[in-house]
């Protein structure tokens, strides 16, 4: 048999072959470095060649976890990987794909509570005019949220050496960042920056407080109108858990700052929304600041991803107050989410071929492509199609391979579902590490 060589790049398909090979470092990480961030087919910084030539020289692997036929079980392994590499680096660019790389804002947060914990090194890259190419007022509120974020986490004494910030493109200096990163933690014997304890005794006082503060975040609404009343189910079966008389209760969805946010998402300036929801963010921050416990709701019928975003942020600022933390993260159903999104198309009557292109048309099927478009296929796309306006749900998969898997509500289902699967990887390897005991709360359904 032959001998099984260290790579200088180690994929999901590769980790259980390379992981055996890594060194240590003096804490017990990995002498590695995750090259986590966009995976959208237009960044290339972890193939560039000057990049990869740093890490070569050095003599540091990394992990790469973009690859064509990414699998929903891959978010285990770089859930693994993101509790174990010695180094993190988290690089957005955006190419002006809207909002296509903002699930790793996610996995940022995420990643700074991992480091905090087991004493790991985080490096966030940002591309060069990153905020200038962003269009969508959801992308928008991402970003802000990311680089309020990084400056109150800069501007910590407790997490001094946690984060180190690159802005721009130059890959080669990411890469040398990196590698001294790297040297750094394979010669210090340095631990977590947070005193887990202490953290324990903060939440044991806070406890003791009469009324309990608690602030209600996480989703603020059902994503189709068809869905909402599931949804503030599901919301007031999270409340009912604590005693009214004993608990003062705010929830973030309603009253006047939820209705401010018509103005950043309403706005067709995209730096003044920047700079509106930057100020809404601000003010929600101390909310959450205030609050006991902070219940983070989730639920099924949502598609917000900046509910999801913010888990990480919120949980490593935790770490120094001693806040509870419940997180409720419900499956997400992306065919029930397309469904909803074209719902309102009328596809009764239509057996033609023409009405069946026409219907595609009004899906969101590209023009070119119903073109270039056989018989067979339009059939066989407006069949699912039909089947799943009757709640005859077809897999993902078969909305995947078809024409409608063409479609932005494809697109924007499939992200959601990324995201979330890659979120309740690494909270459930958090959550379930003896290490750290009744961190927080988490469940993955909420019994309404």
């Amino acid at each position: 048999m032959s001998k099984v060589h260290l790579d200088l790049v180690i994929t999901p398909g590769t980790w259980s072959t390379q992981a055996p090979l890594l060194k240590r470092t003096p804490a017990g990480l990995f002498n590695l470095i995750g090259w986590f961030g966009s995976t959208h087919a237009s960044a290339a910084w972890r193939k560039d060649r000057n990049f990869l030539n740093i890490f070569a020289e050095n003599n540091f692997p990394g992990f790469d976890p973009q690859i064509d036929d990414w699998d929903l079980s891959y978010a285990q392994i770089e859930a693994e990987v993101m509790a174990s590499a010695s180094v993190i680096v988290i690089r957005l660019e955006n190419h002006e794909l809207l909002n296509s790389s903002l699930g790793s804002v996610a996995e940022t947060g995420l990643a700074l509570v991992s480091a905090a914990l087991r004493g790991q090194t985080v490096i966030v890259s940002l591309e060069e005019k990153l905020l200038a190419t962003l269009k969508e007022p959801g992308a928008i509120a991402q970003y802000m949220m990311l680089e309020m974020w990084l400056e109150q986490i800069a501007g910590m004494k407790e997490f001094n050496g946690l984060l180190r910030l690159h802005r721009g493109d130059d890959l080669i200096l990411l890469a040398t960042t990196c590698c001294l990163a790297a040297k750094h933690r394979m010669q210090q014997n340095g631990g977590s920056f947070i005193d887990f304890d202490k953290f324990l005794e903060k939440r044991a006082r806070r406890r003791q407080n009469y009324p309990k503060r608690i602030l209600v975040g996480g989703s603020g609404g059902a994503y189709d109108e068809s869905r909402q009343q599931s949804f503030l189910t599901k919301r007031n079966a999270v409340m009912a858990a604590f005693p009214k008389e004993e608990s003062s209760f705010k929830i973030l969805s309603e009253g006047a700052i939820a209705k401010a946010w018509q103005i950043p998402y309403g706005s067709i300036d995209h730096l003044g929304g920047a700079l509106a929801t930057r100020i809404l963010l601000a003010i929600e921050t101390e909310y959450k600041r205030e609050a006991d416990i902070l219940l983070l709701p989730v639920m099924a019928e949502a598609a917000s991803k900046a509910a999801v975003t913010e888990i990480g942020f919120l949980l490593l600022y935790a770490l120094t107050t001693g806040q509870d933390v419940r997180v409720y993260l419900e499956p997400f159903d992306p065919v029930d989410f397309i469904r909803c999104q074209l719902g309102e198309i009328n596809i009764s009557g239509f057996t033609t071929e023409e009405e069946m292109r026409q219907a595609l048309l009004q899906a969101g099927v590209a023009s070119n492509i119903l073109v270039a478009a056989v018989k067979t296929e339009v059939e066989e796309a407006f069949a699912l199609f039909k089947a799943m306006l009757a709640d005859d749900s077809p897999t993902l998969g078969q909305v995947k391979q078809s024409l409608l898997g063409k479609t932005e509500a494809y697109q924007k289902a499939d992200n959601i579902r990324r995201v979330r699967a890659l979120v309740q990887a690494h909270l459930e390897r958090l959550v379930q590490s003896p290490r750290f005991p009744e961190f927080f709360s988490y469940s993955t359904q909420i019994s309404a």
